[in-house]
């Protein structure tokens, strides 16, 4: 009799804990690394590749069970990788190095960008079309910063540059719905948007001069773009007007996705925690998923509603089969208002003309926010007024002080918090 019921609770002990562990929603995948790890593509649920901004890319056969550093020379610090198949792909990174493979990152040819600078990221339709996103920082490797969107129809044959402009700030993120219809974003608020392929980018008003990271075209009307400080702004115009969300975080957002018009994630984190945010009803609600790690996830990729992995600092792999619901997912930020004051870090810092600070009030209260040099004393006053519970977002230009380090204060009555800002022209 013992026997009998001790083979029916194995039994169930093996129907029961596959269920339980398949629920958890993100579990770790060993890398073999301690990396950061910046972008992560799939062609299928077995073949995936990682870019490291540490001279590596990472490759896996059997859906992340094990990596690979492939290793390819000569060294190159890897932003952006994408692959149209399991053996044809690219990786981009620093001093405009492009590198191609057909035979899944064994070998790697160089391709010619015709830039100097960073590609930040990439996004093929199909073999022959692809886009790069990027920019030169300024003072290095040359006195004015750049942006610029390269485009190829041949797989990389050649590459031509459709957009390129001096003395503005790199472009992050480029996305294309079809092979018309696309946006790019990056630096101090920039998004462009071409409806002929890249024939003609055209520069919209976001509403900020904060940073975007990513940008995702969802529908030939709606997109997506997010960056620092919990900065999240869309589009059901096709750019026309741009409308900023608060999705409840002051967390830096790196990278979002959407498999169709309702399903979605945006990843991120700060220094000790890692963001996943999930929708399912086109972002009309997000909800906090539980990634399993602290670490913050610079990229993502799934490859439907269910599975994906994502990526970040320290060697961090994570994986789902279930789009990341499991029995630990919390509740929606919606549903979770904030109790304390929150002051943001200023984006861009350093700055040389404007910069943006965010900060969060859990109830209205008379505010001040204002500006102090190394000694302390108050050279500007942004804001002294009372406010509204919620998020606030002030634009401070340093354009009548010298260069320096700064300090930016804001008092509520009852809570007091101080950041450090640096301005250099």
């Amino acid at each position: 009799m013992k026997g009998i019921l001790y083979v029916k609770m194995r039994l169930l002990w093996v129907l029961i804990v596959p269920g339980l562990l398949f629920s958890q929603g993100w579990f770790t995948q060993t890398s073999g690394t301690n990396k950061p790890l910046f972008d992560v593509h799939f062609a299928d649920n077995q073949n995936g590749w990682i870019a490291s901004i540490t001279n590596s890319i990472f490759h896996t056969t059997d859906g992340g069970d094990n990596w690979v550093d492939l290793e390819p020379t000569p060294s190159v610090n890897y932003y952006s990788i994408h692959f149209v198949s399991t053996q044809e792909g690219w990786a981009a990174g620093n001093f405009g190095q492009i590198r191609y493979t057909t035979d899944a990152g064994t070998t790697w040819a160089d391709q010619n960008s015709t830039v100097d600078g960073y590609l930040w990221d990439m996004y093929f339709i199909d073999e022959d079309h692809g886009w790069m996103a990027g920019g030169r920082p300024e003072g290095f490797p040359g006195p004015d910063p750049t942006r610029y969107i390269l485009y190829t129809s041949n797989g990389g044959g050649s590459w031509s540059t459709q957009l390129y402009q001096n003395d503005e700030f790199a472009l992050h993120s480029i996305h294309f719905f079809d092979a018309n219809i696309g946006y790019a974003a990056g630096e101090t608020g920039a998004i462009f948007n071409t409806t002929d392929g890249g024939g003609v980018w055209t520069q919209q008003t976001s509403g900020t001069i904060r940073e975007f990271t990513a940008v995702h075209a969802v529908t030939p009307d709606t997109a997506w773009a997010v960056g620092v400080n919990g900065l999240v702004v869309r589009t059901t115009n096709g750019g026309s007007t741009w409308d900023s969300l608060y999705l409840g975080t002051l967390h830096h957002f790196s990278h979002i996705q959407f498999v169709d018009a309702l399903t979605g994630w945006i990843s991120g984190g700060d220094n000790t925690h890692a963001t996943i945010l999930h929708t399912t009803d086109g972002g009309a609600t997000w909800v906090m998923q539980d990634a399993g790690t602290n670490n913050y996830l610079y990229g993502f990729f799934f490859l439907d509603a269910d599975i994906g992995w994502a990526v970040g600092y320290d060697g961090t792999i994570i994986h789902t089969t279930t789009g990341g619901t499991g029995i630990e997912e919390s509740v929606g930020f919606a549903e979770e208002p904030f109790t304390d004051v929150i002051l943001a870090q200023n984006s861009p810092n350093p700055f040389s003309n404007m910069t943006s600070i965010s900060f969060s009030l859990p109830q209205s209260a008379r505010v001040k926010l204002a500006i102090y040099d190394l000694i302390g004393q108050e050279v500007e006053t942004l804001v002294d007024r009372e406010m509204s519970a919620g998020h606030h977002n002030i634009t401070f230009s340093g354009k009548n002080l010298p260069n320096g380090v700064y300090f930016y204060r804001l008092n509520t009555g009852t809570a007091t918090r101080t950041k450090m800002c640096v301005l250099l022209k």
